[in-house]
């Protein structure tokens, strides 16, 4: 389809790729599938079939879930899902590409798409070389890069690690992350290197970056909008997808943190000139 944007929302973890994903998944110009993370390119780039299998067991759950309803679900989200996750498994196997298959299991050329994408943050990780190789898909590609405040970012993702087992599990975490010992924590915290790499293949008239601060708002909605060649939408700003667990309690060494973080907030503010408010004041005390 001539002038369909191909979109990549590439991250960060925890900044609000599920809502974004929803919010467009409901606009009548953009098609996107139940299935919101395809792990297509870093599974292929990895080797490993880790999330293969997680969407093989989400898959069994579902099934069971809609077993147990009788086959009938009111809100049609498990069958919708099934048959995305049916049809991905049964293309990909994560071990060979599958480029033309991958394109139109989302849409290439689907009539009245103006976009399709695959909203997968685990991207942020990929090498340049992923990065160019993404870019060269198709005619229109764009690339999505939401950022959270990298403290309550890596906070969000230290309980959500945690798994609600308490302060022990909180401080385990931290100490982990303040030890180098755990690398998927650090690089998802590490916009720097996700930027220079991104930039370093693609150029920044197709890269969109946004503050979880301000993405909702009108403004951002119509940023975004006219960053993808779409009439802007309404969009519901007090909708939660994928709430985050409830955890009132002080983070562990905060200002160790603070200051292993404050070279992605002065890397962000070079690069974009300003920071949000919320984000200026942790990096004065870093």
């Amino acid at each position: 389809m001539v002038g369909q944007s191909l979109i990549f929302c590439i991250g960060a973890a925890k900044s609000g790729t599920s809502w974004l994903h929803d919010y467009l998944r409901g606009h009548e110009e953009v098609r996107l599938r139940r299935l919101k993370e395809l792990h297509y390119f870093d599974t292929l780039d990895t080797g490993s079939d880790w999330h293969l299998r997680q969407m093989r067991r989400k898959l069994d759950e579902y099934r069971a879930r809609l077993a147990r309803k009788g086959g009938q679900a009111g809100d049609g989200f498990l069958p919708e899902a099934i048959a995305d996750l049916e049809e991905w498994l049964g293309l990909f196997d994560g071990r060979r590409a599958i480029d033309a298959a991958y394109l139109k299991y989302l849409g290439q050329g689907q009539a009245g798409a103006r976009a399709i994408g695959d909203f997968t943050p685990a991207y942020a990780l990929l090498p340049e070389r992923v990065f160019a190789h993404m870019a060269g898909l198709a005619q229109r590609v764009r690339f999505i890069f939401l950022m959270r405040d990298p403290l309550a970012r890596l906070w969000s993702n230290v309980r959500m690690n945690a798994g609600g087992r308490g302060a022990g599990a909180l401080a385990r975490e931290v100490d982990r992350y303040l030890a180098g010992d755990n690398r998927n924590l650090a690089e998802r915290s590490d916009y720097a290197s996700t930027l220079k790499r991104l930039l370093g293949a693609v150029p920044r008239e197709a890269v969109h970056l946004e503050f979880y601060e301000r993405l909702f708002t009108p403004a951002a909605i119509e940023r975004l909008c006219a960053f993808l060649g779409l009439a802007p939408a309404p969009a519901e700003f007090g909708r939660v997808v994928h709430r985050g667990r409830n955890q009132e309690l002080e983070m562990p060494r905060r200002g160790e943190v603070l200051a292993a973080l404050r070279p992605q907030y002065e890397y962000v503010e070079d690069l974009l000139g300003r920071l949000p408010e919320q984000w200026a004041d942790r990096m004065v005390k870093a």
